[in-house]
C-alpha cells in the first residue's frame, strides 16, 4: 500500500528540497515571508472566481496575478498578490447558515447539522444522535 510518507514532492519554494508535507505550504518552515514573494509588494487586485459548474455555489477563488488558489481572501499564498476587499469576498467569508435535516440513517429529526459549502453548494453534515457524516 502507498502511503503519503513513500511520495517524493518537490517543495514550492525551494527545488532542491524535497517537501516533508506532501506540498501542503501553508505554514511550512520553507516559505518565504509574503512580502518577498513575486508579487507580494503589488498593489490589491480583485480576485477572479472560477465558475461552479453545479450553479449551486459562487465558485472558487483564483489570484489573478499567479492563476493559482490562493488559500486565503487577504493574500495568494503562492505569490504573495494581496487582494481587494469586495462585496464577492465579503459573501464568500461570511459565516454560512447552520442547517437541521432528519437523518436518514437512524430517522432522527432535525439531527443533522451542517453547512452548504458556498464554492460549489455541497452539503457537509454529521448526526448529533447516531454520528453518520453526510455528504450531498
Amino acid at each position: 500500500m502507498l502511503k503519503m510518507s513513500d511520495m517524493k514532492w518537490p517543495c514550492h519554494w525551494h527545488e532542491e528540497i524535497t517537501c516533508p508535507n506532501g506540498q501542503m505550504c501553508d505554514g511550512c518552515e520553507h516559505q518565504p515571508a509574503p512580502e518577498e514573494k513575486k508579487n507580494g509588494k503589488a498593489p490589491p487586485l480583485p480576485l477572479k472566481w472560477e465558475p461552479d459548474i453545479t450553479g449551486r455555489g459562487m465558485g472558487w477563488p483564483i489570484c489573478p496575478a499567479c492563476g493559482e488558489m490562493p488559500y486565503s481572501t487577504d493574500q495568494c499564498l503562492f505569490c504573495g498578490q494581496r487582494f481587494v476587499e469586495d462585496e464577492a469576498v465579503k459573501k464568500y467569508t461570511e459565516t454560512p447558515e447552520e442547517l437541521h435535516f432528519d437523518s436518514l440513517s437512524c430517522g432522527g429529526k432535525g439531527t443533522v447539522v451542517g453547512y452548504r459549502a458556498k464554492s460549489n453548494g455541497h452539503f457537509h453534515g454529521v448526526c448529533e444522535a447516531c454520528g453518520c457524516r453526510v455528504m450531498e
